[in-house]
């Protein structure tokens, strides 16, 4: 069976290298694509010649016959569009972040659970083989317990690194975006910590316009949270001149270190173990055929109809938006915020 996919929204500069992704699917048919601003619809329609619309409404009343919707607009429509796609039995893909804020992500995860349809959230890092890698060692013991992870990512900002206009005009906005650094670099640190380390107790952040000009809300972040057992550390920017430090993570634990440096990065996982004089570098294996993009792997769950698993999944999307929900309402009020979050108690402490 064919899987008919329409696009909701190309303003995420995302879009492109995923449509051509999809593309290569074996099975898999662009079939329209829907965006209010004409330049991106022509680019569209020349590259792939389907159809368009210049209203999201009009490609989900218009294309009857699809299964499966890609939403690469802004954060706070595409989750709003995600969940009357769902609503209506669609299976969707979100390019990252899951939503501008909780009640978003909340209602689009209970949309997709309700009609029983895939919803994957594409965070890029996922099909970094490193950064799988290390997953992997760190789950199976290789450096014993973890007690302490510290992510690292950002880069110069939006506009600094090339990001289209249309782009930062949403990424620049705070209701559109959701708070600057701290949900579209932010959410990167938010879904490691959530995946290497699970739900956590508390959260804590401070943040703020420490570089950029008044159309930024947030450009540098850093966020702590709290386990039982673990600490996670969080630092993400719109600052950082040259994309440095690489992203990471740093994995600690009560045998040995685990690290990894970003996808662009030559270098595989480091790892320290007790009585080790030098790192051991280790060779991350090939993601396997089906699992090496977001597309390849969405397409390939729904044909199969299994479960939407690890970073991307509605799961760990959804608790890691619910993490920078704690970290923006710490800013605001100076306070550590208890996990899960409670809009009745915005923070604890004094």
């Amino acid at each position: 069976m064919t899987i008919r996919v329409g696009v909701l929204g190309l303003t995420h500069d995302h879009i492109w290298s995923n449509l051509e992704n999809l593309a290569k699917v074996e099975g898999a048919e662009i079939v329209a694509a829907a965006e209010p601003h004409a330049p991106l619809r022509e680019r569209f329609a020349q590259r792939y010649g389907r159809p368009t619309y210049d209203r999201y409404d009009a490609l989900l009343e218009t294309e009857r016959d699809l299964q499966a919707l890609f939403l690469f607009g802004d954060n706070r429509w595409s989750a709003h569009w995600g969940a009357i796609a769902a609503a209506r039995g669609l299976h969707v893909m979100l390019e990252k972040p899951m939503a501008a804020d909780l009640a978003g992500a909340d209602e689009l995860f209970r949309a997709a659970a309700r009609a029983r349809t895939h919803l994957m959230i594409n965070w890029p890092h996922n099909w970094n083989p490193k950064l799988r890698h290390a997953y992997a060692l760190a789950r199976n013991g290789a450096v014993g317990d973890v007690f302490k992870l510290r992510y690292s990512g950002g880069h110069a900002g939006p506009r600094e690194i090339g990001c289209s206009p249309i782009f930062c005009d949403w990424l620049y906005d705070a209701h559109l975006n959701g708070a600057g650094a701290l949900v579209d670099q932010g959410g990167y640190g938010a879904t490691v910590c959530r995946w290497f380390l699970g739900r956590p107790t508390r959260v804590m952040a401070m943040g703020g316009r420490l570089t950029k000009d008044a159309d930024s809300d947030v450009d540098n972040v850093v966020m702590l949270l709290r386990y039982d057992r673990a600490i996670a550390v969080s630092e993400t920017s719109w600052s950082w001149v040259g994309g440095q430090p690489s992203a990471g993570p740093v994995v600690y634990g009560t045998e040995g270190t685990l690290y990894t440096l970003g996808a662009r990065d030559a270098a595989g996982v480091g790892i320290v173990r007790k009585g080790d004089r030098e790192p051991a570098m280790l060779d991350a294996p090939a993601i396997p055929l089906g699992d090496r993009n977001a597309p390849e792997y969405f397409i390939s769950r729904i044909r199969a109809d299994r479960p939407i698993e690890g970073m991307v999944s509605a799961h760990v999307s959804r608790d890691a938006q619910e993490i920078l929900e704690c970290a923006r309402v710490s800013i605001a009020t100076g306070r550590e915020v208890a996990f899960p979050y409670d809009a009745a108690l915005p923070g604890i402490g004094a």
